[in-house]
Parts: C-alpha cells; sequence; structure tokens
C-alpha cells in the first residue's frame, strides 16, 4: 500500500458518510414535515421537540413559542445528521449486495432503537417516533436516505 493511502481512503469514507449524514437530515426532516401536516400544521413536530428541550432546562416554552421551533429544528439537524453519519460508516465500509442490504438493516434496526430504546432526545424526530408509525415513517427516510449515501458514494469514486 503507498504512503498515504490510507489517511485519503478514510477521508473518503468520511467525506461519503457526511454526505449520508445530510441526506438524511433531509430524509427525515421531509417525513417529519409529512409528520406534521397530517396533524394539520407542517412544524409541530419541530415545536414539540423544542418545547420538550426547553421544559428539560427549566424554560416554559410558551413564553418562547418561536424559540421552540428554532431549537427543535436545530435539535432535527443535529441527531439526523449524526445518525447518518454513524449509520454510514458501519454500511459504506461494506461492498456490491451487501452494503444495500446493510443499509436497508442499519435502517431497520435505527427504527427499532428508536421505538424500543433510545430516550427521546436521542431520536431523530424526538418523542414523534415514540410510536410505531412515527418509527416506521422515519426508519424509511433513514434507509431511503442510506441508499443515496451509497449511491453518492459510489458516485465520487468511494467504492
Amino acid at each position: 500500500m503507498a504512503h498515504g493511502t490510507a489517511p485519503r481512503r478514510f477521508t473518503q469514507l468520511f467525506d461519503a458518510a457526511l454526505a449520508a449524514g445530510t441526506l438524511t437530515a433531509i430524509a427525515t426532516g421531509g417525513a417529519l414535515l409529512g409528520l406534521g401536516w397530517r396533524d394539520g400544521e407542517a412544524g409541530r413536530v419541530f415545536r414539540l421537540a423544542g418545547r420538550g428541550l426547553l421544559e428539560r432546562f427549566g424554560v416554559a416554552s410558551s413564553a418562547a413559542p418561536l424559540t421552540s421551533v428554532a431549537l427543535g429544528y436545530l435539535h432535527h439537524l443535529v441527531v439526523a445528521t449524526a445518525w447518518g453519519i454513524a449509520l454510514a460508516l458501519l454500511v459504506l465500509p461494506l461492498r456490491g449486495v451487501a452494503r444495500l442490504v446493510a443499509a436497508l438493516a442499519a435502517a431497520a434496526a435505527y427504527g427499532l432503537l428508536a421505538f424500543l430504546v433510545l430516550p427521546s432526545a436521542l431520536r431523530i424526530g424526538y418523542g414523534v417516533t415514540g410510536t410505531v408509525p412515527g418509527a416506521v415513517s422515519i426508519g424509511a427516510a433513514v434507509g431511503v436516505a442510506l441508499l443515496g449515501g451509497v449511491w453518492v458514494a459510489i458516485g465520487e469514486g468511494y467504492d
């Protein structure tokens, strides 16, 4: 192996994982907006997440309704991107069909973890994914994002 190949390979992997993390934030954000629209308010999920986070710190969320939405959205960006990166780092080193199967399995495992084990602050969608429909829709969005991340990685030469 040539000198410098391993660090370059890691950089390519991390770049591809960052792209998958970004896709995860986008795809799950769309799913969360859809869940909110179903309930009559597109930003509902972000507002509820922000409200939950503010109340954890002892701040009355009714005193800062717009802050609740902004904080919930920021929470989503951080948590969804982090999960996307972490799952992509598990999936992208694999090759061929194994990579595709692992992407779908990782998304299903995330959905199951979010529904059964993860505390709300570590879930994409905060409290919404504590229900079966919420966990399934977010798990499906994570699967689409990971498959998109695989596609991006192949296009960028990380295969």
